[in-house]
């Protein structure tokens, strides 16, 4: 746990030892923002301003522009290749940080980085959680008040501990709950002085591998006579104060302080600290051209004494500007015209190309082209060479930055979510889209890759390139939607071109039959109106259609179905009483029965039985008794 004094101590060293390239930055700063002055201390004129391009500041928004359009993109291997499962969970981990990434605007804040990077040599940012958002943030900080670890070189990423430099006002400070430690801080009740809401307090950021502290500082005139520093809580290191304001740890497994600084051979620097002198030089020229001039149009007035005389001014003498006449006596007025030298210009255009040839600042840049390029492709060659091989190296630091910066925010997110379940949207327009994850569950590892596309190009020699190498057959339309920029997700995209091509496939089928007379003009009224009002796509109204259609076909069946039951029942039942009565029977509905087949069987068998006997004769032959 690091003492007051020990951040103390550490911040006299550090800042002494950063001087020298502090200076600098602020110098490269001036000049970006224009707020330098050129010095002519011999002509009692030091409020000049530059009358130059200010090609520095061009080259700093032109190469940052280039190395920030381009979007990296975030891949995690699947655990278990070719398992849907798996998968889809490596794809959630990558989605889940674009979202992050998109939530938190970091593609903006990236072009502030890159300004940084390219100008100062460094773009140092902390990772931080958001508790309100429940995600994490990045916090961009000014390489001007960054103090790093002196372990960091050019092209390391994670100092062991940073210390940042900043002032904050006391009224800010109480705001924050700090009040009572500044109160000690300056003296308590022998506080000479009470500071208003507006005075500026320093404040020490401490950042390491295990945890945070703010710390306030500041040199303050104490009457220490039983003055206990110790039981306070404040520091003095020769002179300088300081007070805990508030200690936390540090969620992440190592620093999240991150710091891509650019590649040089040594020590860090800008890409234009080297340009800064010849601009100095151009504009100190420039503005000894431009008084030269201004003598052209108002020239020195001397009053020379004719012989035997001596010449004075009874008015003067006036400046030609101000329009008022001098009068003299015994001498006349005399003026003396002063051209700027013949190799000025020459001077001034020679400093302005060992300015773009030292800094790598070419004449596109201001939407120029030289005097010797006659062709397009001849005017891209040359910028290629100028400015690919730095933006390469910018994309692929910012990459490896990237990189440790996600594994920071992972480790936060999986200790203080864990297996709590959150949604984030992620993509743009209609290609957005939720993914739900739990940090615990999506993200088994912490290892990923960070990847630009091309390194080396921005958007727009990058689609260029694509569409030629799909044109050629040497890419396939997949990869080349993995590496576009414009195309959030690669595999929505591939879902969504399918779709589109069997939607025009059924349209064309569509019209085809309808034309034909295939399809019934009731059905494609109510597709056509389903479409037209848009209350459905054109799969969705067939659909609907065609299942309406099928459930009244069914309906229509159903009722045949139960009418011809009906009328079968009938006819049975019928058949049944007719062979229960006979042929004689009276018809179905009749009130009283005929007469059936049996009762008359029944009536010729009486009747046969009341008619007399007959008398049979005996044969002949035959005697009665015989009989």
């Amino acid at each position: 746990m690091p003492t007051v004094e020990r951040i103390l101590t550490l911040y006299r060293d550090r800042k002494a030892t950063y001087a020298e390239l502090h200076g600098k930055m602020q110098e490269i700063a001036d000049v970006y923002n224009g707020k330098i002055e050129v010095p002519l201390p011999d002509m009692d004129r030091d409020d000049e301003k530059p009358s130059v391009p200010n090609l520095l500041a061009q080259g700093v928004d032109q190469m940052a522009g280039r190395i920030t359009s381009v979007i990296p993109q975030v891949t995690f291997a699947s655990t278990r290749p070719g398992i849907r499962k798996y998968d889809r969970l490596a794809t959630d981990a990558g989605r889940t940080i674009e979202g992050w990434w998109q939530a938190d605007r970091l593609p903006m804040k990236m072009k502030t980085r890159g300004r940084r990077l390219v100008a100062y040599g460094m773009a140092p940012a902390v990772v931080r959680w958001d508790y309100k958002e429940h995600r994490p943030t990045w916090q961009i900080r000014h390489p001007l008040e960054t103090l790093p670890s002196l372990d960091l070189q050019p092209g390391q990423v994670r100092p062991s501990d940073v210390i940042f430099s900043y002032t904050r006002t006391v009224g800010w400070l109480a705001a924050n709950g700090y009040a009572p430690h500044l109160y000690v801080l300056m003296g308590g009740d022998r506080m000479r002085e009470k500071p208003t809401n507006d005075t500026k307090v320093s404040i020490l950021e401490y950042i390491d591998g295990n945890e945070h502290v703010l710390v306030a500082a500041g040199h303050y005139n104490v009457n220490d006579y039983g003055y206990n520093d110790a039981a306070t809580g404040v520091a003095d290191v020769n002179g300088l104060r300081g007070i805990v304001l508030e200690r936390y740890e540090n969620f992440a497994d190592d620093t999240p302080v991150v710091i891509p600084t650019r590649l040089t051979l040594d020590k860090m620097t800008g890409q234009f600290d080297n340009m800064l002198g010849m601009y100095y030089q151009q504009a100190k020229l420039m503005a000894l051209e431009v008084i030269a001039v201004e003598k052209g149009i108002f020239p020195d007035t001397y009053l020379v004494s004719r012989p035997g005389e001596v010449g004075k001014f009874i008015e003067g003498p006036h400046d030609g500007r101000t329009g008022m006449v001098n009068i003299i006596t015994g001498g006349d007025v005399k003026e003396t015209q002063t051209a700027p030298g013949y190799q000025t210009n020459p001077t001034i255009d020679r400093l302005e190309r060992a300015q773009r040839v030292t800094a790598g600042i070419p004449a596109e840049f201001g939407g120029e082209s030289g005097s010797n390029i006659r062709t397009g492709r001849r005017g891209d060659a040359v910028l290629s060479a100028v400015i690919d091989f730095p933006v390469a190296e910018a994309q692929e630091m910012f990459a490896y930055a990237l990189e440790e910066e996600d594994e920071a925010a992972i480790q936060m997110a999986k200790r203080i979510d864990g297996d709590t379940k959150r949604t984030i949207f992620v993509g743009t327009g209609n290609s957005r889209k939720a993914v739900t994850y739990r940090p615990s569950e999506t993200f088994e590892r912490d290892e990923h890759v960070v990847s630009y596309p091309a390194a080396g190009s921005d958007v727009n020699s990058l689609i260029i390139g694509l569409g030629q190498r799909v044109g050629l057959g040497i890419m396939s339309k997949q990869t080349a939607a993995t590496l576009d920029p414009f195309i959030d997700n690669p595999e929505t995209e591939h879902d969504t071109i399918i779709s589109e091509g069997l939607e025009q496939a059924l349209m064309s089928g569509l019209q085809q039959q309808a034309s034909q007379g295939a399809i019934p003009p009731l059905t494609l009224a109510k597709v056509m109106s389903l479409v037209r009002n848009d209350k459905m796509e054109l799969a969705e109204a067939l659909n609907k259609v065609t299942e309406d259609a099928m459930k009244e076909q069914q309906r229509q069946q159903e009722e045949q179905a139960a009418q011809q039951a009906q009328s079968v029942q009938g006819m049975t039942a019928g058949a049944d009483i007719a062979a229960m009565a006979g042929p004689n029977a009276a018809p179905p509905g009749s009130p009283i029965p005929g007469v059936g087949q049996g009762m008359e069987d029944l009536s010729g068998m009486l009747a046969s039985l009341r008619r007399p006997a007959m008398t049979v004769q005996p044969m002949r032959g035959v005697e009665r008794g015989a009989m």
